[in-house]
């Protein structure tokens, strides 16, 4: 099922725009929050913008000690200094999910969501995609391409159901 890959992830309309225009290539969390490589990650912007209008394909997920993440990483991070002490003050680890594929998404606002997705309501950190939610065709084809491609590439193998005989 397609929505077993699919994440909504609330997000900073400019750390969303940096992840669209490709000047921010991994996304941080103070801890790990589930996402893995292939997932179609769904950039839910917080108020007051209360929106998705993009996303992108997971790659790999890393950990690593704060000050490692920042001395390697740091000119692909999309954030300055400051904020990144601050975010990860007392915190031992940095996780970071790379981004293999940004996306731009027709718009999709708080109030369309609740209409087409029964109780959805905003994530704290992340949350995965219910089977009874609205998904746009674009999310599908997007998730559905990336996949193949990650499959193509050997990084990725085909899932394969339980049910089959």
């Amino acid at each position: 099922m397609q929505d077993k890959y699919i994440k909504a992830l609330s997000i900073k309309r400019i750390y969303a725009e940096r992840i669209i225009d490709g000047s921010k290539k991994i996304e941080l969390r103070k801890r790990s929050i589930g996402i893995e490589l292939g997932d179609l990650i769904l950039l839910y912007e917080t108020t007051p913008d209360s929106i998705i209008k993009g996303g992108f394909i997971a790659d790999k997920t890393i950990s690593l000690p704060v000050a490692q993440m920042w001395s390697k990483y740091n000119h692909i991070l999309g954030v300055d200094k400051d904020f990144y002490d601050i975010y990860f003050e007392n915190c031992e680890f940095a996780y970071g999910t790379f981004v293999y594929q940004s996306l731009i998404f027709p718009s999709i606002s708080l109030a369309q969501l609740h209409e087409l997705c029964p109780r959805f309501t905003p994530p704290q950190a992340t949350i995965n995609w219910r089977k009874n939610w609205y998904i746009q065709s674009e999310w599908s084809e997007a998730l559905n391409h990336a996949r193949n491609q990650l499959m193509q590439e050997g990084r990725l193998g085909e899932q394969l159901s339980l049910f089959t005989l």
